[in-house]
């Protein structure tokens, strides 16, 4: 799995695309247009993604609103939006809702993990440690809540920037 920061069109099939579009953005404020490629984080393992909603919920409590915890690594995406909470959107011919959470909640969310874990949030150290994942042949298959960690803050970092959503794609 990875993160993508971009459209719907960038995750899923072109009619399916524009059924999500159709909900999405008749609900929430439609994020900046962009002539910009997708950005994609590199490729994170399913476990990671299980692994850090564990750990987030264990330092944070499961009392803490979470962007995280209880969200499926499968039709989801934070717009540049404030939401109390993970909102679940009925899309015509979709088997399962998108998953639907606020940006700037999941920043704040990990910048607060980050805190407790004792983890950067700094570009340059983010990029770093992904690399000493990326290089380090006895590090690559390890800590895999830190490297989605890793690569999801940088999605979400990118994804703040550009105004854009962040979707999951799996």
């Amino acid at each position: 799995m990875s993160f993508v920061v971009g459209s719907s069109a960038d995750i899923f099939p072109a009619d399916f695309a524009r059924s999500v579009d159709a909900e999405l953005w008749k609900r929430y404020p439609a994020p900046r247009e962009s002539s910009e490629e997708a950005w994609r984080s590199d490729i994170v393992e399913h476990e990671g993604w299980k692994q850090l909603q564990q750990l987030a919920t264990s330092m944070l409590g499961s009392g803490h609103p979470s962007q995280l915890a209880g969200v499926d690594a499968y039709q989801m995406v934070w717009v540049p939006a404030a939401l109390p909470h993970v909102e679940h959107v009925a899309i015509p011919n979709a088997a399962d809702p998108l998953q639907v959470g606020s940006l700037p909640a999941l920043v704040e969310e990990l910048r607060v993990f980050a805190g407790a874990a004792s983890l950067p949030t700094d570009d340059v150290e983010l990029m770093e440690l992904a690399a000493h994942y990326l290089e380090d042949d006895l590090a690559f298959d390890k800590d895999l809540e830190i490297q989605t960690y890793v690569q999801l803050m940088l999605a979400a970092k990118q994804a703040s920037a550009r105004g854009q959503a962040l979707w999951i794609a799996s």
